[in-house]
């Protein structure tokens, strides 16, 4: 028997089709209806059954459905912001980054187009606000290096304070690299000062002095001025010890290049002239005994040529360096049959006009020169600052 709505199979007796739900029929009209139904099944077996289907099965697709394209937009959406998320951190690294490279205003453009993708991050506002600070206070860095440069110390010094104060309230890592500026800023200034007044320092205890504040600085900073500092104590020395040896003060002589020699530690030119000194003394007191005993007898021609003319300057010249530093330097030959030490030159430096600017002298090294050899010498003149001559006065040495 079958159902006369749905057309399906039904068993006997059955009030109610367990297909569609229809309430069955037992009648001759029902046979009908079965017959009608069979022969629509013979045409179309197949329809009746896949409607049905469609019919049970479209409610429950209709939602996985829905819920199936939700899930896909959620999903986008999702993969989208952290994509999103995950360039914007790049860049707030890479803006770091730059930052601590000193590079403020590349930091703050990588900023800037986090913002764009992220305008509510409020680290990302923090972060900006403080490499634009920082973008100040380097424009600061750049006055306070001019000032240097045109050697505006106090100007200098008055606006790094300024700077010291406001980085002292500063905590970010990117503000670092402007600390260790500062710190080379007040090296800087100090250094500048030292070097200006440099001129002005004429005596060994007021260099040595200047070394002592250079010695709390680093050494890369320091170090040229210090060497300078060191250049100039030994002139000093040299030239105050070579004029009590001209005035035969031995014992103190000696005691004025130890004194350089506490600052200019195993300075080559100083232990040489102390050890010239020390010759010098024996070489004097021999010398007297000799001079003594040569005035009981005549002189002959050939002592007397080298006594007169034994040294001979074979080579002067004078240079100015870009400091304004006016260099002496020339050799000189032994002309005498016998050998010579302790050899002096004297000279006087003129100005364009002729007119005498100082007088000097230099010893020549070796301190001994056998007949026939030369030597050399040269000395430093601080601070004249324009062309120079230089002129031989005299020449004076020992006979060995």
């Amino acid at each position: 028997m079958y159902c006369h709505k749905c057309g399906e199979q039904v068993i006997a007796d059955a009030q109610f089709c367990p297909h569609c739900g229809a309430k069955v029929q037992n009648s001759a009209q029902e046979e009908m209806a079965a017959g009608t139904t069979t022969a629509s099944r013979l045409d179309k077996p197949e329809k009746p059954r896949n409607h049905s289907a469609l019919n049970r099965t479209l409610p429950v697709l209709i939602p996985i459905i829905s819920f199936l394209l939700i899930a896909a937009g959620l999903a986008f959406y999702y993969v989208q912001e952290q994509k999103i998320n995950k360039e914007v951190l790049q860049l707030k690294e890479d803006a770091e980054t730059a930052a601590l490279k000193t590079k403020y205003k590349q930091a703050k453009g990588i900023l800037e187009e986090a913002l764009n993708k992220r305008p509510n991050y409020e680290t990302l506002t923090i972060d900006l606000k403080a490499v634009e600070k920082a973008i100040q206070y380097d424009e600061s860095f750049a006055v306070v290096s001019e000032h240097i440069k045109k050697s505006q110390f106090d100007a200098a010094g008055k606006e790094l304070t300024n700077l010291k104060n406001q980085l002292n309230a500063e905590h970010s890592p990117i503000f670092v690299p402007l600390q260790r500026q500062l710190k080379e800023k007040e090296v800087n200034i100090t250094v500048g000062k030292i070097k200006t007044e440099l001129n002005n320092l004429t005596t060994v205890d007021e260099l040595g002095g200047k070394l002592s504040i250079l010695a709390s600085l680093p050494e890369k900073e320091a170090s040229a001025v210090r060497k300078e500092i060191i250049n100039k104590i030994v002139q000093i020395s040299m030239d105050q010890a070579g004029q009590l040896l001209k005035d035969k003060q031995f014992s103190k002589a000696i005691s004025t290049v130890d004194k350089g020699l506490q600052y200019a530690v195993n300075d080559e030119k100083l232990t040489a002239l102390k050890g010239r000194i020390e010759q010098d003394k024996n070489a004097f007191e021999k010398a007297e005994q000799e001079r003594i005993e040569q005035a009981m007898e005549s002189a002959a021609q050939e002592d007397l040529k080298n006594k007169t003319a034994a040294a001979e300057v074979l080579e002067l010249l004078a240079e100015v360096n870009e400091y304004g530093d006016l260099y002496v330097s020339g050799s000189v030959n032994n002309k005498a049959t016998t050998n010579i030490y302790s050899v002096t030159v004297y000279y006087s430096i003129y100005d364009e006009n002729a007119s005498l600017i100082e007088s000097g002298d230099t010893v020549v090294y070796p301190y001994l020169l056998e007949p026939g050899d030369t030597g050399t010498f040269d000395n430093t003149h601080y601070g004249l600052h324009e062309n120079a001559t230089v002129e031989i006065d005299n020449i004076t040495w020992y006979l060995q």
